[in-house]
Order: C-alpha cells, then sequence, then structure tokens
C-alpha cells in the first residue's frame, strides 16, 4: 500500500485527472483549469495543502509577485526522457488583469509568435511509483524534522528578553512571580497584581518538561502553576488546513492523555519547535491555542477567546512563525512539508492510483507574504503583546516597548489609548480597524471575535460590535477602501473634524448587540443602533454626471450617483460596501450624519456624509440596513427632513 501524505491536500488537488500524469502518448493533453487565480493557489498553499505548496514552489521567478489573478492550468507534455517526467503550470495570456501593460510582456515567451495563449510559468516534477522518489523527500512518517536550529538566534532572543526584563519598566503588564502578590478566589488562585493591575492568569498551560530528562515530558497542566513558577509563553501563528481529528487538538477525549503527557512526536512542525524553544530559552511554560483550548467545547471556545487581551497582554514573550503556517516550522527554513514528495491519490476511470509530486529543488529567491502579516487572529495576537519576537525563514526581529525596536504601529497600539487627547485617540482607534479590516480569516464569522480582546483592551465598555459609542459617528462612516483590488476585502475610515453644531447634525439613542452566548467574546447574532437624523428617499442611477472629481475607470466600479425618489434631483453618491451589487434603480433611504461645512451648502461640492440604508421589514416593523457610504451634495438639504431609525 503506498504511503500517505501526512499533511492535508485541498479538494481542488484531489480533483486533479489522473490523465494529466498518466497519458504515454506523444500528443499533448487538454490544459486542466486548476485555480481560478493565482492568488487561490497560494491562498490554499498558505492553509496547508501540500500539492499547492509543492506547485508554488516549482513557478520560476519573477512570476510569483506579478500574476495575482491570472487563471492557472496543468498541461502534460510528451515525455522524451527516461526518468521524471514533468507537467507545466500554464497561465492563460488572454485574462483580462494582463491585457497589456508590463504583465503581458513579461509572460510573453521571446517568440514572435503572438498567437499564443498561455506561457508556461513552472514545471512541475512527479513520478507515478514510490520506488522512484528520491530517498530525501520520503518523509512520510513523521510531521517533523529534527533539524538543529541556529543557537545564535536562541542566544539573541534570550539576550532581548533578559535586558527587556531587566531595564524597561514599561513593557511588563503583569510581573512574574509575584506569589505574595496574588489572591486567592475560592480555592482556585489564579488572579496576580502586576505592574498593569490584576491579571487572569490562563486556565491551561502547556508544561515543555526538559530534554534532559525523559520523565520530564510535555504535558497539560492548570495555568495558575505560571504563577508560582514563572511566566509563560504564548505563540502566534496560522493553523491552516488543520484536520478535525489532528491528534494534537485539545479535545474532551484528549485532554486525560495530554495530561499524563504529549508526545512530541505527534506535533506538527511549528508546535515542536515552539515547545523545543520554549525550552532552550529557559521558560517552564507556554500557551498554544489549539492545545489549550477544549476545540469541540464551544462554550469553552467562547471563555478563552474572551480572555485573548489577558492571556498574550500577560505572557512574558510571543513567538511568532512570520514566514509559516502550523506545518512549516517556527522559521520555515527547513521543513519535511516543502521538502518532502506529496502523494497525491488521482482518478482514472473506476480506479484511485497515486501520483507523487517531487520537490522542484530550485533556489528560493523569494517567498509568499509572511501568513501571520495577514491573518485577522495574528494581528490581534501580536498587538496585544508587550515583547514578541517576528521568527521570518532568514532573519529574526525583536519587538518591545522598552526600546526603538516596536514598529511605530504597534508602539500606539500598546499605548493605553486613555491617556491621548480625543483626536489622537480615535485617530489611533480608527487606523487599528483599518489595517484589521483587510486581513483574512479562515472563518469570517471570527470578525468580531478576532478583534474582540483589542477592542477590550482599548476601548473597553464604550466598544458594541465595531461601534464606539462615545464617537458613534465615525464608527459608522466607514467605506469600502477602492485602492483595494476588487476581490479584496478591506475597509477605511472618514473620520472629519468636530464642526460646530448645526440642525442638520444627527442624534444617537443607542446601540446594543445581543452576545452570541452569554459570553461577551464579540460574536453577536444580532445587533441594531438607533438614531435620528436628516433624511431622504432616493433610488439609484448611472455615475454621469461625475460628481466629486470621480475618475473614470476603478474609481467608479461599485459607485452610483443617488437621486431624490419623485423629482428625480441629483443628491449625491453612493460607494457600495459590496461592489458587485451596485446597480441602477435601487430604492434606498439616505441619512446625513456628517456636515463638512455649512458654508458649503450652497455650492455644488461635498457638503455631506452619511449611509445608504435599505428598507425591509422584520417581524411587522420597519428596519433599515446599511448599502453604502454616500456624499451628498448642497441639493440635499432641500429635500431631506428628519426622522428616526433602526439600523440592524
Amino acid at each position: 500500500m503506498a504511503p500517505e501524505t501526512p499533511w492535508p491536500i485541498c479538494k481542488i488537488c484531489r480533483s486533479i485527472p489522473y490523465s494529466v500524469f498518466g497519458s504515454n502518448s506523444q500528443e499533448t493533453i487538454a490544459p486542466v483549469r486548476l485555480f481560478d487565480s493565482f492568488t487561490a493557489l497560494v491562498n490554499s498553499a498558505d492553509r496547508g495543502c501540500h500539492v499547492c505548496t509543492l506547485l508554488y514552489e516549482a513557478i520560476h521567478e519573477p512570476y510569483k509577485t506579478q500574476l495575482e489573478t491570472a487563471v492557472i492550468s496543468l498541461e502534460s507534455k510528451a515525455a522524451t526522457d527516461s526518468g521524471p517526467r514533468n507537467i507545466q503550470m500554464m497561465v492563460s495570456l488572454d485574462t483580462p488583469d494582463l491585457a497589456g501593460g508590463q504583465e503581458l510582456a513579461l509572460l510573453r515567451p521571446s517568440s514572435s509568435n503572438s498567437s499564443l495563449e498561455a506561457v508556461a510559468i513552472g514545471s512541475v516534477k512527479f513520478v507515478l511509483d514510490y520506488d522512484l522518489v528520491p530517498r530525501t523527500a520520503k518523509n512520510y512518517r513523521n510531521l517533523i524534522s529534527l533539524y538543529a536550529d541556529d543557537d545564535g538566534a536562541l542566544r539573541y532572543i534570550k539576550q532581548n528578553l533578559n535586558d527587556c526584563l531587566a531595564q524597561h519598566k514599561n513593557c511588563d503588564r503583569v510581573m512574574f512571580p509575584l506569589s505574595s502578590a496574588t489572591e486567592q478566589r475560592g480555592r482556585i488562585t489564579n488572579i496576580v497584581s502586576g505592574s498593569r493591575g490584576m491579571v487572569v492568569a490562563p486556565t491551561r498551560l502547556i508544561s515543555v518538561g526538559s530534554e534532559d530528562d525523559p520523565k520530564d515530558v510535555p504535558k497539560l497542566v492548570d495555568g495558575k502553576e505560571c504563577l508560582y513558577k514563572g511566566g509563560y509563553l504564548t505563540l502566534s501563528y496560522c493553523w491552516g488546513n488543520v484536520p478535525v481529528q489532528a491528534p494534537w487538538l485539545l479535545t474532551t477525549k484528549t485532554m486525560p492523555k495530554f495530561a499524563a503527557g504529549l508526545p512530541m512526536e505527534i506535533l506538527p512542525q511549528t508546535l515542536h519547535d515552539a515547545i523545543t524553544w520554549t525550552r532552550k530559552l529557559g521558560e517552564r511554560y507556554i500557551w498554544i491555542d489549539s492545545m489549550c483550548i477544549i476545540q469541540d467545547d464551544p462554550e469553552d471556545w467562547q471563555r478563552e477567546a474572551a480572555r485573548m487581551a489577558s492571556i498574550y497582554g500577560s505572557a512574558t514573550l510571543t513567538l511568532v512563525a512570520a514566514s509559516s503556517n502550523i506545518y512549516g516550522g517556527l522559521s520555515g527554513r527547513i521543513d519535511p512539508w516543502r521538502n518532502s514528495a506529496a502523494a497525491l491519490p488521482t482518478i482514472s476511470r473506476t480506479t484511485t492510483k497515486v501520483v507523487y509530486i517531487l520537490p522542484n529543488g530550485q533556489k528560493r529567491q523569494s517567498t509568499a507574504l509572511p501568513p501571520t502579516g495577514s491573518r485577522g487572529w495574528c494581528y490581534q495576537e501580536n498587538l496585544l503583546s508587550s515583547r514578541l519576537v517576528q521568527i521570518y525563514r532568514t532573519s529574526l526581529q525583536w519587538q518591545c516597548l522598552g526600546d526603538k525596536s516596536n514598529p511605530p504601529t504597534r508602539a500606539q497600539g500598546l499605548e493605553q489609548l486613555s491617556k491621548h487627547p480625543p483626536a489622537k485617540y480615535y485617530t489611533i482607534w480608527y487606523r487599528l480597524i483599518e489595517r484589521y479590516s483587510g486581513l483574512s480569516l479562515t472563518y469570517p464569522k471570527d470578525k468580531l471575535l478576532a478583534f474582540h480582546g483589542i477592542a477590550m483592551d482599548k476601548a473597553g465598555r464604550n466598544y458594541v460590535a465595531g461601534l464606539l459609542q462615545n464617537d458613534p459617528w465615525a464608527s459608522l462612516l466607514w467605506c469600502r477602501d477602492e485602492n483595494q483590488i476588487r476581490q479584496k476585502s478591506g475597509g477605511r475610515n472618514l473620520r472629519k473634524d468636530i464642526l460646530e453644531p448645526t440642525s442638520y447634525d444627527p442624534e444617537f439613542h443607542s446601540a446594543s448587540a445581543k452576545a452570541a452566548s452569554y459570553f461577551e467574546t464579540g460574536a453577536i447574532t444580532d445587533g441594531h443602533v438607533e438614531i435620528s437624523a436628516q433624511s431622504v428617499f432616493v433610488r439609484s442611477a448611472p455615475t454621469k454626471p461625475f460628481l466629486f472629481n470621480t475618475r473614470q475607470g476603478s474609481h467608479t466600479y461599485g459607485r452610483r450617483n443617488i437621486v431624490e425618489a419623485t423629482t428625480g434631483a441629483i443628491l449625491g453618491m453612493i460607494v457600495f460596501d459590496i461592489a458587485g451589487e451596485a446597480r441602477d434603480g435601487m430604492a434606498m433611504c439616505c441619512v446625513l450624519l456628517h456636515v463638512v461645512n455649512i458654508g458649503l451648502w450652497e455650492k455644488n461640492s461635498t457638503a455631506g456624509l452619511g449611509l445608504a440604508l435599505r428598507i425591509e421589514f422584520r417581524e411587522g416593523k420597519v428596519v433599515y440596513k446599511r448599502v453604502g457610504y454616500a456624499q451628498f451634495t448642497s441639493t440635499f438639504a432641500h429635500h431631506c427632513r428628519s426622522r428616526e431609525f433602526n439600523i440592524v
């Protein structure tokens, strides 16, 4: 029986037909469409698909940074010599985004034949027999590679950590051990008083054990141990594509086993490295979400999600696997995931045949964007950590508040915003949200959850499901970022300076959200904002004439002009939250939330900012749902009147 790949393989790769690999004829096989975009291939590799990773590695430079939306196909050529056969990864030249300019010139072959419809961007090696897999690529039995890490890197981290602990008082959100300052509630001591106040210890931790004592093995322990035996580290990493039954996940069934001992051989490379590095740094405990939160217990997951600010904020240090996912190791420099053959099951008529995709072996000149830099959960974890070390494939970067090593964006986020005057407070707050809104999440439903720790740490009770009650209009006046490509999410806040009060100003009544459970973790099932504001019933219309110096092209995609419903008077323009939903003739209600400058209402320019709302009926009541951000001309003032709104 053929060995199986221990890493996940995505559904798209499993659907590749055997005919691409198995034809013995001298004819070229018709191309098989693989991914609708190059970005989709990169994302699948980041999530941990073993085959997609090897396909990405097989792409020649500099295509990795030039393709983005190009369609990726596989095309098999006839074998000419004995030995490993190859297939080609192809990209179509007729892709709309590659219709001209430098990208087309980059992809076009040197031949003068301009009729070619596709060019090869990479050569993928494979064999059909396991015996032909090179010995160095046969890593099927273990998820880990016991390569030796650079001792210099560990010395660098330890030196910076020791210096920070000794000299940087503002980096201590909590100080361990402080057993004399602990408090006992009931029979459980899990609260410690640090230099930044009372902090709850993690519910569970991994005691990393010792390399020198075979009996001192890693195991799951009660989190309050760290109050008496020193602090703990945390790990920030990308999960990627993790099987539900992965042996390293903490569940109700695996908890007794983990408490007795955690076998290192069941861990993927990144978790294995995290425990090893914790030992070598002289620390005793580490918190890793997949092994410290019960994954099949929704109540436990909600409870622990609510404590993220405390868990990462109180940690001695956060290790960040910045260039890898759960399978690639902390540094991603040398790991079996990227250097082992992938056993790909394919369908050949009625039988399954295994094809072995081989590592390409070409020198890696560039890498994909660091996974942690684009992930929502990692953004929160990194921002809440007082000290962290970013671990890349070729370098390390220490960051803390006590010296100039910390980037300005992180330093601003870690400061107590309440110390700043309102203008600076809001500027920092909305920058946090802007950066976060462009990040990706494996599960979109976690959007509020993955920001909850930051929100509670920075805004406290003023925060309700993305809205600041003490600054409601700026919280509502966000806009889809039109500088992002159409397929990507992202937003930017449009907070304006506070002007003198006018008769057109809105009035805020209340905001509330219904939590998904009795834990206030950010996950909600419903919510609403009640306001009174000047409004007009409108319909959408074509974006001609172009208002407010709007440029034709990318900045008109997802936009529509708005006209008064009965007279047809042009009142302004809408930027739809979801660009693809924009169409003519939509009935809506537009509300004014911010008067730009009352003096401009006599001119045909941007006189006010607000929202476009769709009218809905729920349980016999009229409610309004946001569809976009709106700019109004001075004509709006001649048609508006005040109404109350319940925005859901």
